[in-house]
C-alpha cells in the first residue's frame, strides 16, 4: 500500500510565528510529490494567507481554507466548492451577538468586513495582511454569501460567547475556536473533515491513501477520518487522542520526519 495523498494543516503544524516553514520540511514534501503523492493543505486561514505558504510550497493541487467551508486551485484561483453562511444564518448570529460588545468581523471574497474599527481589528488585519473594508452594518452583506464571521476578544470573553454560540446553535453552525483571542461561525456543513472528504474525490484518492497531519481541536476530525492521521507532538490532547501516529513537535519537523520514514519504506506516491 502506498499514500497517494498528503493534507496539512499550517499553522502549528509545519509553522509557527517562533518556527517558520522549515527547509527540511520543504524537501520532504518536495520529495513526496517527485514519489508521487499530491500535496495540499487543509487550514483554517483565510485563501489570501494560506497562498504565501502553498507559494512556498509550490503546491498545484486543489486547497482547503477557512476551516473547510472554501476549495480553490492555488494557480488558477478557481473556486471549486464553497459553502457560505445563508442570509439567515447571518442574520441570525448578528441578532444574537447584538450588544454583547465583541469585536465581529466577516469574512467574503478574500476581504475583511466590519461595521466599525478597534485597536484590536486593526491589530487583527495587520497580523493577516488583510484589506479591510468598513461597512454601514454587516447585515447589508446576509445575500452575499460570507464565508465566515469571527467574534473576537479578550480570551475569558470570547470562552463565553463561544459557549453561549454552541449553546444556542448546537448544530445549525460550526462553531470553532481555533485560537484563544477569537471564535469562528461557519456554515455547519463544513470542517477540515469534510474538506478532506471532498479533496479526496475531487482527486480520485481513496480515505485509506490519505494522510493527515494537524495539531488542533479542530484537525481531530480530519485526522481520525484519514487513512493515517498524524499529529504533531505539541499538539491539542484532543487531536493526539484521536491520531494514528504522534509525530515530534513542530519545533523538530515532526512532519517531514514521518514522510521521510514513509518514503525510505516506499510508501509514498
Amino acid at each position: 500500500m502506498t499514500y497517494r495523498l498528503i493534507a496539512l494543516d499550517i499553522d502549528g503544524t509545519i509553522r509557527s510565528n517562533e518556527h517558520p516553514l522549515s527547509e527540511r520540511t520543504c524537501r520532504a514534501l518536495e520529495a513526496a510529490r517527485d514519489a508521487g503523492a499530491i500535496v495540499t493543505i487543509v487550514t483554517g486561514r483565510m485563501y489570501l494567507s494560506a497562498m504565501h505558504v502553498t507559494a512556498d510550497l509550490n503546491l498545484q493541487s486543489p486547497v482547503a481554507t477557512y476551516q473547510g467551508a472554501h476549495i480553490a486551485d492555488p494557480v488558477t484561483h478557481e473556486v471549486l466548492w464553497h459553502r457560505p453562511l445563508t442570509s439567515q444564518m447571518l442574520s441570525d448570529t448578528l441578532d444574537f451577538l447584538d450588544s454583547g460588545g465583541q469585536e465581529i468581523l466577516a469574512h467574503h471574497r478574500g476581504h475583511v468586513y466590519v461595521d466599525r474599527t478597534s485597536e484590536w481589528i486593526e491589530a487583527y488585519v495587520e497580523r493577516n495582511h488583510v484589506r479591510v473594508h468598513v461597512v454601514d452594518s454587516l447585515y447589508s452583506l446576509a445575500e452575499e454569501g460570507v464565508t465566515r464571521l469571527i467574534v473576537g476578544g479578550e480570551d475569558d470573553a470570547v470562552g463565553e460567547v463561544t459557549a453561549r454560540l454552541k449553546g444556542t446553535f448546537d448544530s445549525r453552525l460550526q462553531i470553532v475556536r481555533s485560537l484563544p483571542y477569537f471564535c469562528e461561525v461557519l456554515h455547519p456543513n463544513t470542517g477540515k473533515e469534510l474538506a478532506l472528504q471532498h479533496l479526496c474525490k475531487m482527486l480520485g484518492v481513496g480515505r485509506e491513501d490519505a494522510i493527515a497531519f494537524g495539531n488542533g481541536d479542530e484537525d481531530a476530525a480530519m485526522i481520525a477520518w484519514a487513512g493515517l492521521g498524524v499529529a504533531v507532538g505539541d499538539g491539542s490532547a484532543a487531536v493526539i487522542a484521536e491520531a494514528d501516529e504522534v509525530a515530534s513537535p513542530l519545533a523538530d519537523s515532526g512532519v517531514a520526519e514521518v514522510i521521510e520514514r514513509l518514503l525510505g519504506k516506499g510508501l509514498m506516491g
